[in-house]
């Protein structure tokens, strides 16, 4: 390990940047990606002194995988999953509720029957954006990415129940 908490979490990036463009240069599938990732998490974790560090690996990796999963196409029993942890992990940030919640909404035409509880979690992150200043960049562009993600569904023929 490194000889500050600093210096760890800088080689912690890192090393993550390192195996993700490995397996992007690879043109690695889905499952084999998922594998290497979650294998970097366990080692990382191991690495870790505090429960607050290794919740933040855990929820990088879990954003990460769920952001392959919606790119990847998967289905209900992969993405449901991701979506799981991550709700039992709890957000990083604002950014982290915001790219969860319009990525359950942008893979609403994979799955029609979880309408309303996407568009609850996207609610949940709007009504916590309007709390945010309007001036404020994070509200502007979170604003815009809900517009985006209710575009998308609207587009697919899938809105908001009522």
């Amino acid at each position: 390990m490194r000889s500050t908490r600093k210096d760890w979490r800088q080689s912690v990036a890192d090393r993550r940047d390192g195996l993700l463009v490995r397996l992007y240069k690879a043109k690695a599938p889905y499952a084999e990606l998922k594998r290497a990732v979650l294998a970097q998490e366990k080692e990382l974790i191991r690495e870790t002194r505090t429960h607050a560090e290794r919740l933040h690996i855990q929820r990088i990796t879990a954003k990460h995988l769920l952001t392959e999963a919606y790119a990847e196409d998967v289905g209900w029993e992969e993405f449901g999953v991701l979506l799981r942890r991550i709700k039992r992990l709890g957000s990083a940030d604002m950014t982290h509720r915001i790219h969860v919640a319009c990525l359950y909404v942008q893979s609403l035409p994979r799955f029609p029957e979880k309408a309303r509880e996407a568009f609850a979690m996207l609610d949940d992150v709007e009504r916590r954006l309007k709390r945010i200043l309007k001036s404020h960049y994070l509200r502007r562009e979170g604003m815009r990415s809900i517009a985006h993600a209710r575009a998308v569904s609207a587009a697919s023929g899938i809105s908001p129940p009522a």
